[in-house]
Parts: C-alpha cells; sequence; structure tokens
C-alpha cells in the first residue's frame, strides 16, 4: 500500500496496523514521518521501552529478535531504523549522486558527503578514489563510468569538495552490502513480524525496481517523502510542500506571516526541509516577541545567507543588472563559496536562458510583452508553447515540462537576450573556467569581467590558442 502519512496515522486509529512501513525522500521529513507513527502506534508514555532505533551498520544482525521481543507493558512494539542503505542499487546510484550535488549545492555538505560516501561504497570503491577525487584528479567522464552518472563539467568541484570532507573527517566509506541488507529485511518479512509489532524504515534514496521495495509496497505501507519532483534539473523544494512547512513552523511559534514573506522565503532557501528549518528558526530568533514576520524581514535575515545570494545572482544577470550581480558575487565569496560552483550556477542559469529564448524565437514570433500577467501567459502562451511544431527542437516541450511559473519568469528573462548573446556568454564561461586554471589572473577579477560583459552583451574573456 502507498499513501501519505497522514492516511498511514489514520490506518492505525482504525485498527489496521501494517507490519512495515517505509517512509522515502527527504530526510527531514521522512524522520518526522515516522515519529507520528510511532506515536500512532505506542502511547507516549510507553516509548521508552517499547520502541527501538537501532542502527544498520550494529544491529541488523538481532532485528527480528528485537521486533519478537514482548513490550514490557504490551501493547504494540515498534523497531525504528533510519538512513537505510538497502534500497538503493547500482542501477539507483545516480539519484543518490544527484541528491548528493543538490545537498552540496544547497549549503549541507554533511549531507552531501554522507550520500556521496553511500555511492562510492555501493559500487565497491575506496580510499583510492576518495584520494584520486580529492586532488582533482577524477574527471566528469570517469566518474560517469564508475558511478553511472553524468556530471556536468561545473559540477566537478562538488566531486573534490565532499571527497576532501570525508578524508578531513575519518569518514569510512559503507560496504558494498546493498544486496545483503535488503536480503535480511526480505528474511524478517518472509519471517513474519509479529501481529504487535511494527518494523519502520527510512532512507533518502530508493530504487523502485528493488524486490525489497515491492514487497514492502505489496504488504507493508510506503509513504513517499519527497518535497521536489523527480525531474532531474528541479533541484528546488515543490513550493506547496515548502509553504506548508513555513505556515505549520511560524503557527507553532505563536506567530503570522505575510503572504509575501512565505513567498520570499521560498525563494530564497535551497533544496532540503532542514535547509528550510534552519533559516526559519533564524528568522524567528530575528523577530523576536514581534506578532508578525514580514517581507522586510525576510530581506533582512536572508540576504547574507548563500541560497538568498545564489538567488539573487542569478536574478540579476536575468536581468542584466551587473551592479546587483556583482554585489551578489561579492557576498558568496565572503561566505567562501567556491568559485567553480558559482561558474556552475551560472552555466545552468544561461542554459535555461537558452532553452527559453529557443521557445521564444520558434513558438513566440521572438518577444514577449514583458508587462505581461502570469494568468494571461498561462492562457495564451503557454497553449502556443504546448502545441506540436514539425521541426521543433525540443526546447519548448523543457519549458512547459518545469513550473508554469518557472517558465513565465525564464521567458521574460530570455526575452532581454539575444540567442548569439547567450551562447556567447556560456562560451566565456568556459573561457573563464579555462583562465581561472591557466592564468594567474585573480578569480576575483576573472568573475567579476565575466558578471560585467554576460549583463552588458560584451563578454570579455578570450583564451589565445
Amino acid at each position: 500500500m502507498t499513501g501519505t502519512v497522514q492516511e498511514a496515522v489514520a490506518e492505525i486509529a482504525r485498527g489496521r496496523r501494517s507490519a512495515v512501513y517505509l517512509l522515502h525522500g527527504d530526510e527531514c521529513v521522512a524522520k518526522e514521518g515516522a515519529k507520528a507513527i510511532v506515536d500512532a502506534l505506542v502511547p507516549s508514555g510507553h516509548q521508552s521501552l517499547s520502541v527501538e532505533v537501532v542502527a544498520e551498520d550494529n544491529d541488523l544482525a538481532s532485528l527480528a529478535l528485537r521486533l519478537r521481543t514482548l513490550p514490557l507493558f504490551g501493547g504494540a512494539k515498534a523497531v525504528v531504523l533510519y538512513d537505510s542503505k538497502a534500497f538503493v542499487s547500482r542501477e539507483g546510484i545516480d539519484a543518490v549522486v544527484k541528491r548528493s550535488i543538490a545537498a552540496w549545492q544547497g549549503g549541507d555538505a554533511e549531507r552531501a558527503t554522507r550520500l556521496f560516501l553511500q555511492a562510492v561504497g555501493s559500487v565497491g570503491e575506496g580510499q583510492a578514489f576518495l584520494d584520486r577525487a580529492s586532488r582533482g584528479e577524477v574527471s566528469a567522464g570517469e566518474l560517469e563510468r564508475v558511478l553511472a552518472t553524468k556530471v556536468d563539467p561545473e559540477e566537478v568541484p562538488w566531486l573534490q569538495g565532499v571527497a576532501k570532507n570525508a578524508l578531513i573527517d575519518g569518514a569510512p566509506i559503507p560496504e558494498a552490502t546493498g544486496a545483503g541488507l535488503a536480503r535480511v529485511y526480505e528474511d524478517v518479512i518472509q519471517q513474519g513480524i509479529p501481529p504487535n509489532a511494527a518494523l519502520i524504515l527510512t532512507t533518502e534514496v530508493v530504487d523502485e525496481r528493488r524486490v525489497l521495495f515491492k514487497r514492502i509496497r505489496a504488504e507493508g505501507f510506503v509513504v513517499d517523502c519527497g518535497v521536489r519532483t523527480r525531474r532531474a534539473w528541479d533541484t528546488q523544494m515543490e513550493p506547496e510542500a515548502a509553504r506548508t512547512k513555513i505556515r505549520q513552523v511560524v503557527a507553532a511559534a505563536g506567530k503570522s506571516i505575510a503572504p509575501d514573506a512565505v513567498t520570499g522565503i521560498v525563494e530564497r532557501t535551497g533544496i532540503s526541509m532542514r535547509a528550510l528549518e534552519s533559516e526559519l528558526e533564524k528568522m524567528l530568533l530575528y523577530v523576536g516577541p514581534r506578532p508578525t514576520i514580514s517581507m522586510a524581514d525576510v530581506v533582512e535575515v536572508l540576504s547574507n545567507s548563500r541560497e538568498a545570494n545564489i538567488f539573487d545572482l542569478t536574478g540579476a544577470v536575468s536581468n542584466r543588472d551587473a551592479a546587483r550581480a556583482v554585489r551578489a558575487f561579492r557576498s558568496l565569496m565572503t561566505q567562501r563559496e567556491p568559485v567553480p560552483q558559482i561558474l556552475g550556477v551560472l552555466a545552468r542559469e544561461i542554459r535555461l536562458l537558452i532553452v527559453a529564448r529557443s521557445a521564444l524565437d520558434r513558438r513566440l514570433g521572438g518577444r514577449v510583452d514583458p508587462g505581461m500577467s502570469f494568468p494571461l501567459f498561462q492562457s495564451r502562451l503557454l497553449p502556443l508553447l504546448t502545441k506540436a511544431v514539425e521541426g521543433d527542437d525540443g526546447a519548448a516541450s523543457k519549458l512547459v515540462a518545469m513550473k508554469p511559473f518557472r517558465a513565465f519568469k525564464l521567458l521574460q528573462s530570455a526575452a532581454r537576450f539575444s540567442l548569439a548573446e547567450l551562447e556567447e556568454s556560456l562560451e566565456a564561461i568556459h573561457e573563464t573556467d579555462l583562465a581561472l586554471k591557466t592564468s594567474g589572473y585573480p578569480a576575483e577579477l576573472l568573475l567579476e569581467q565575466l558578471l560585467i560583459g554576460t549583463c552588458s552583451g560584451q563578454t570579455p574573456i578570450r583564451q589565445d590558442t
């Protein structure tokens, strides 16, 4: 069975408990969901003796025994295991790597490193691979061969960063035991879990083709706790999931929040609930006893966050606002944001603008009214993008697959550039990357020249050949 946490809790309230619950997706959401299920199964006064939290690395051999051990006061028994590694096969490593990259780009280095090590261990790589990765000796091509993951050249600095973190922290590489772990759980389920017991598992990434996943879905209860779409290019949280969380946290603190402040927080925060909760905590501390959070509070508190400066940087470039782009870049530099990652962010934004510009030229006559409202875009222009056209290059379908508002904003931004300007900007990014590695010029100077050139239409860097 599949459903939401609320549906799982409702089933328990009706006396229909499942033997196994699997919650997969966002780490924070999954753990909160697991807690809600535990609370529904076991009264809070009995949880100290009737709920066990076990570790996959150390306690798996005794899992069946723990499930069969009767609670001291009777009632239900719950065994909880967080962050299982049993649901990822080699074929599913790509999803783990992508989550690691997204976590790194969102500023969560600890989670990015943990997911990277999980991927490395799953394919049987070891310390030698980490050493070479930390020195920048693993190319995007080799990474694709080893981890079956296609990585943009701009994302390769992520690899060096997480590998260095792992070496500095002395973090162990998990053994390649995904299939072995899965068999342990399969055996436990096969033997039968007592009717008064429940096994609750969380994991960030699942390969839905695995026998274990299919078995739990058929015999237990599976909850998808994802807060993003499954599209490879969509790294932001689903806006509605973020808005719901913001309202919950603010209400729990006894405060209210202005609608534009909610939007401002969603736009400026990253890709995980953990990052969002961290920013909300700062916000509540800042407003103190005041009952309402305003947009001015959001700007003041989040203006120095990494996510806010990334947002401001890409927004300034899309608006051809060189001064604001340089300010955002300098703020990122004060936060020690790696220059190659900033280049990667710029490259992704320019590629999206190229897609939008191509759709604009081919489908919309090359222009869009800058004053057009979003509802008017949805009613008049979006149908033109969905219409099949012979010889189409696929740009319109890529836009349609995005969130409509994201497509709307990209088209507005792309209208400020010509396709030639955008292509030259992308080439300038690659030239800047080469100059960073070979010219000896200061990185700050090269990046500021790139930003000013991109916004002005006069891209500055050409390497002599």
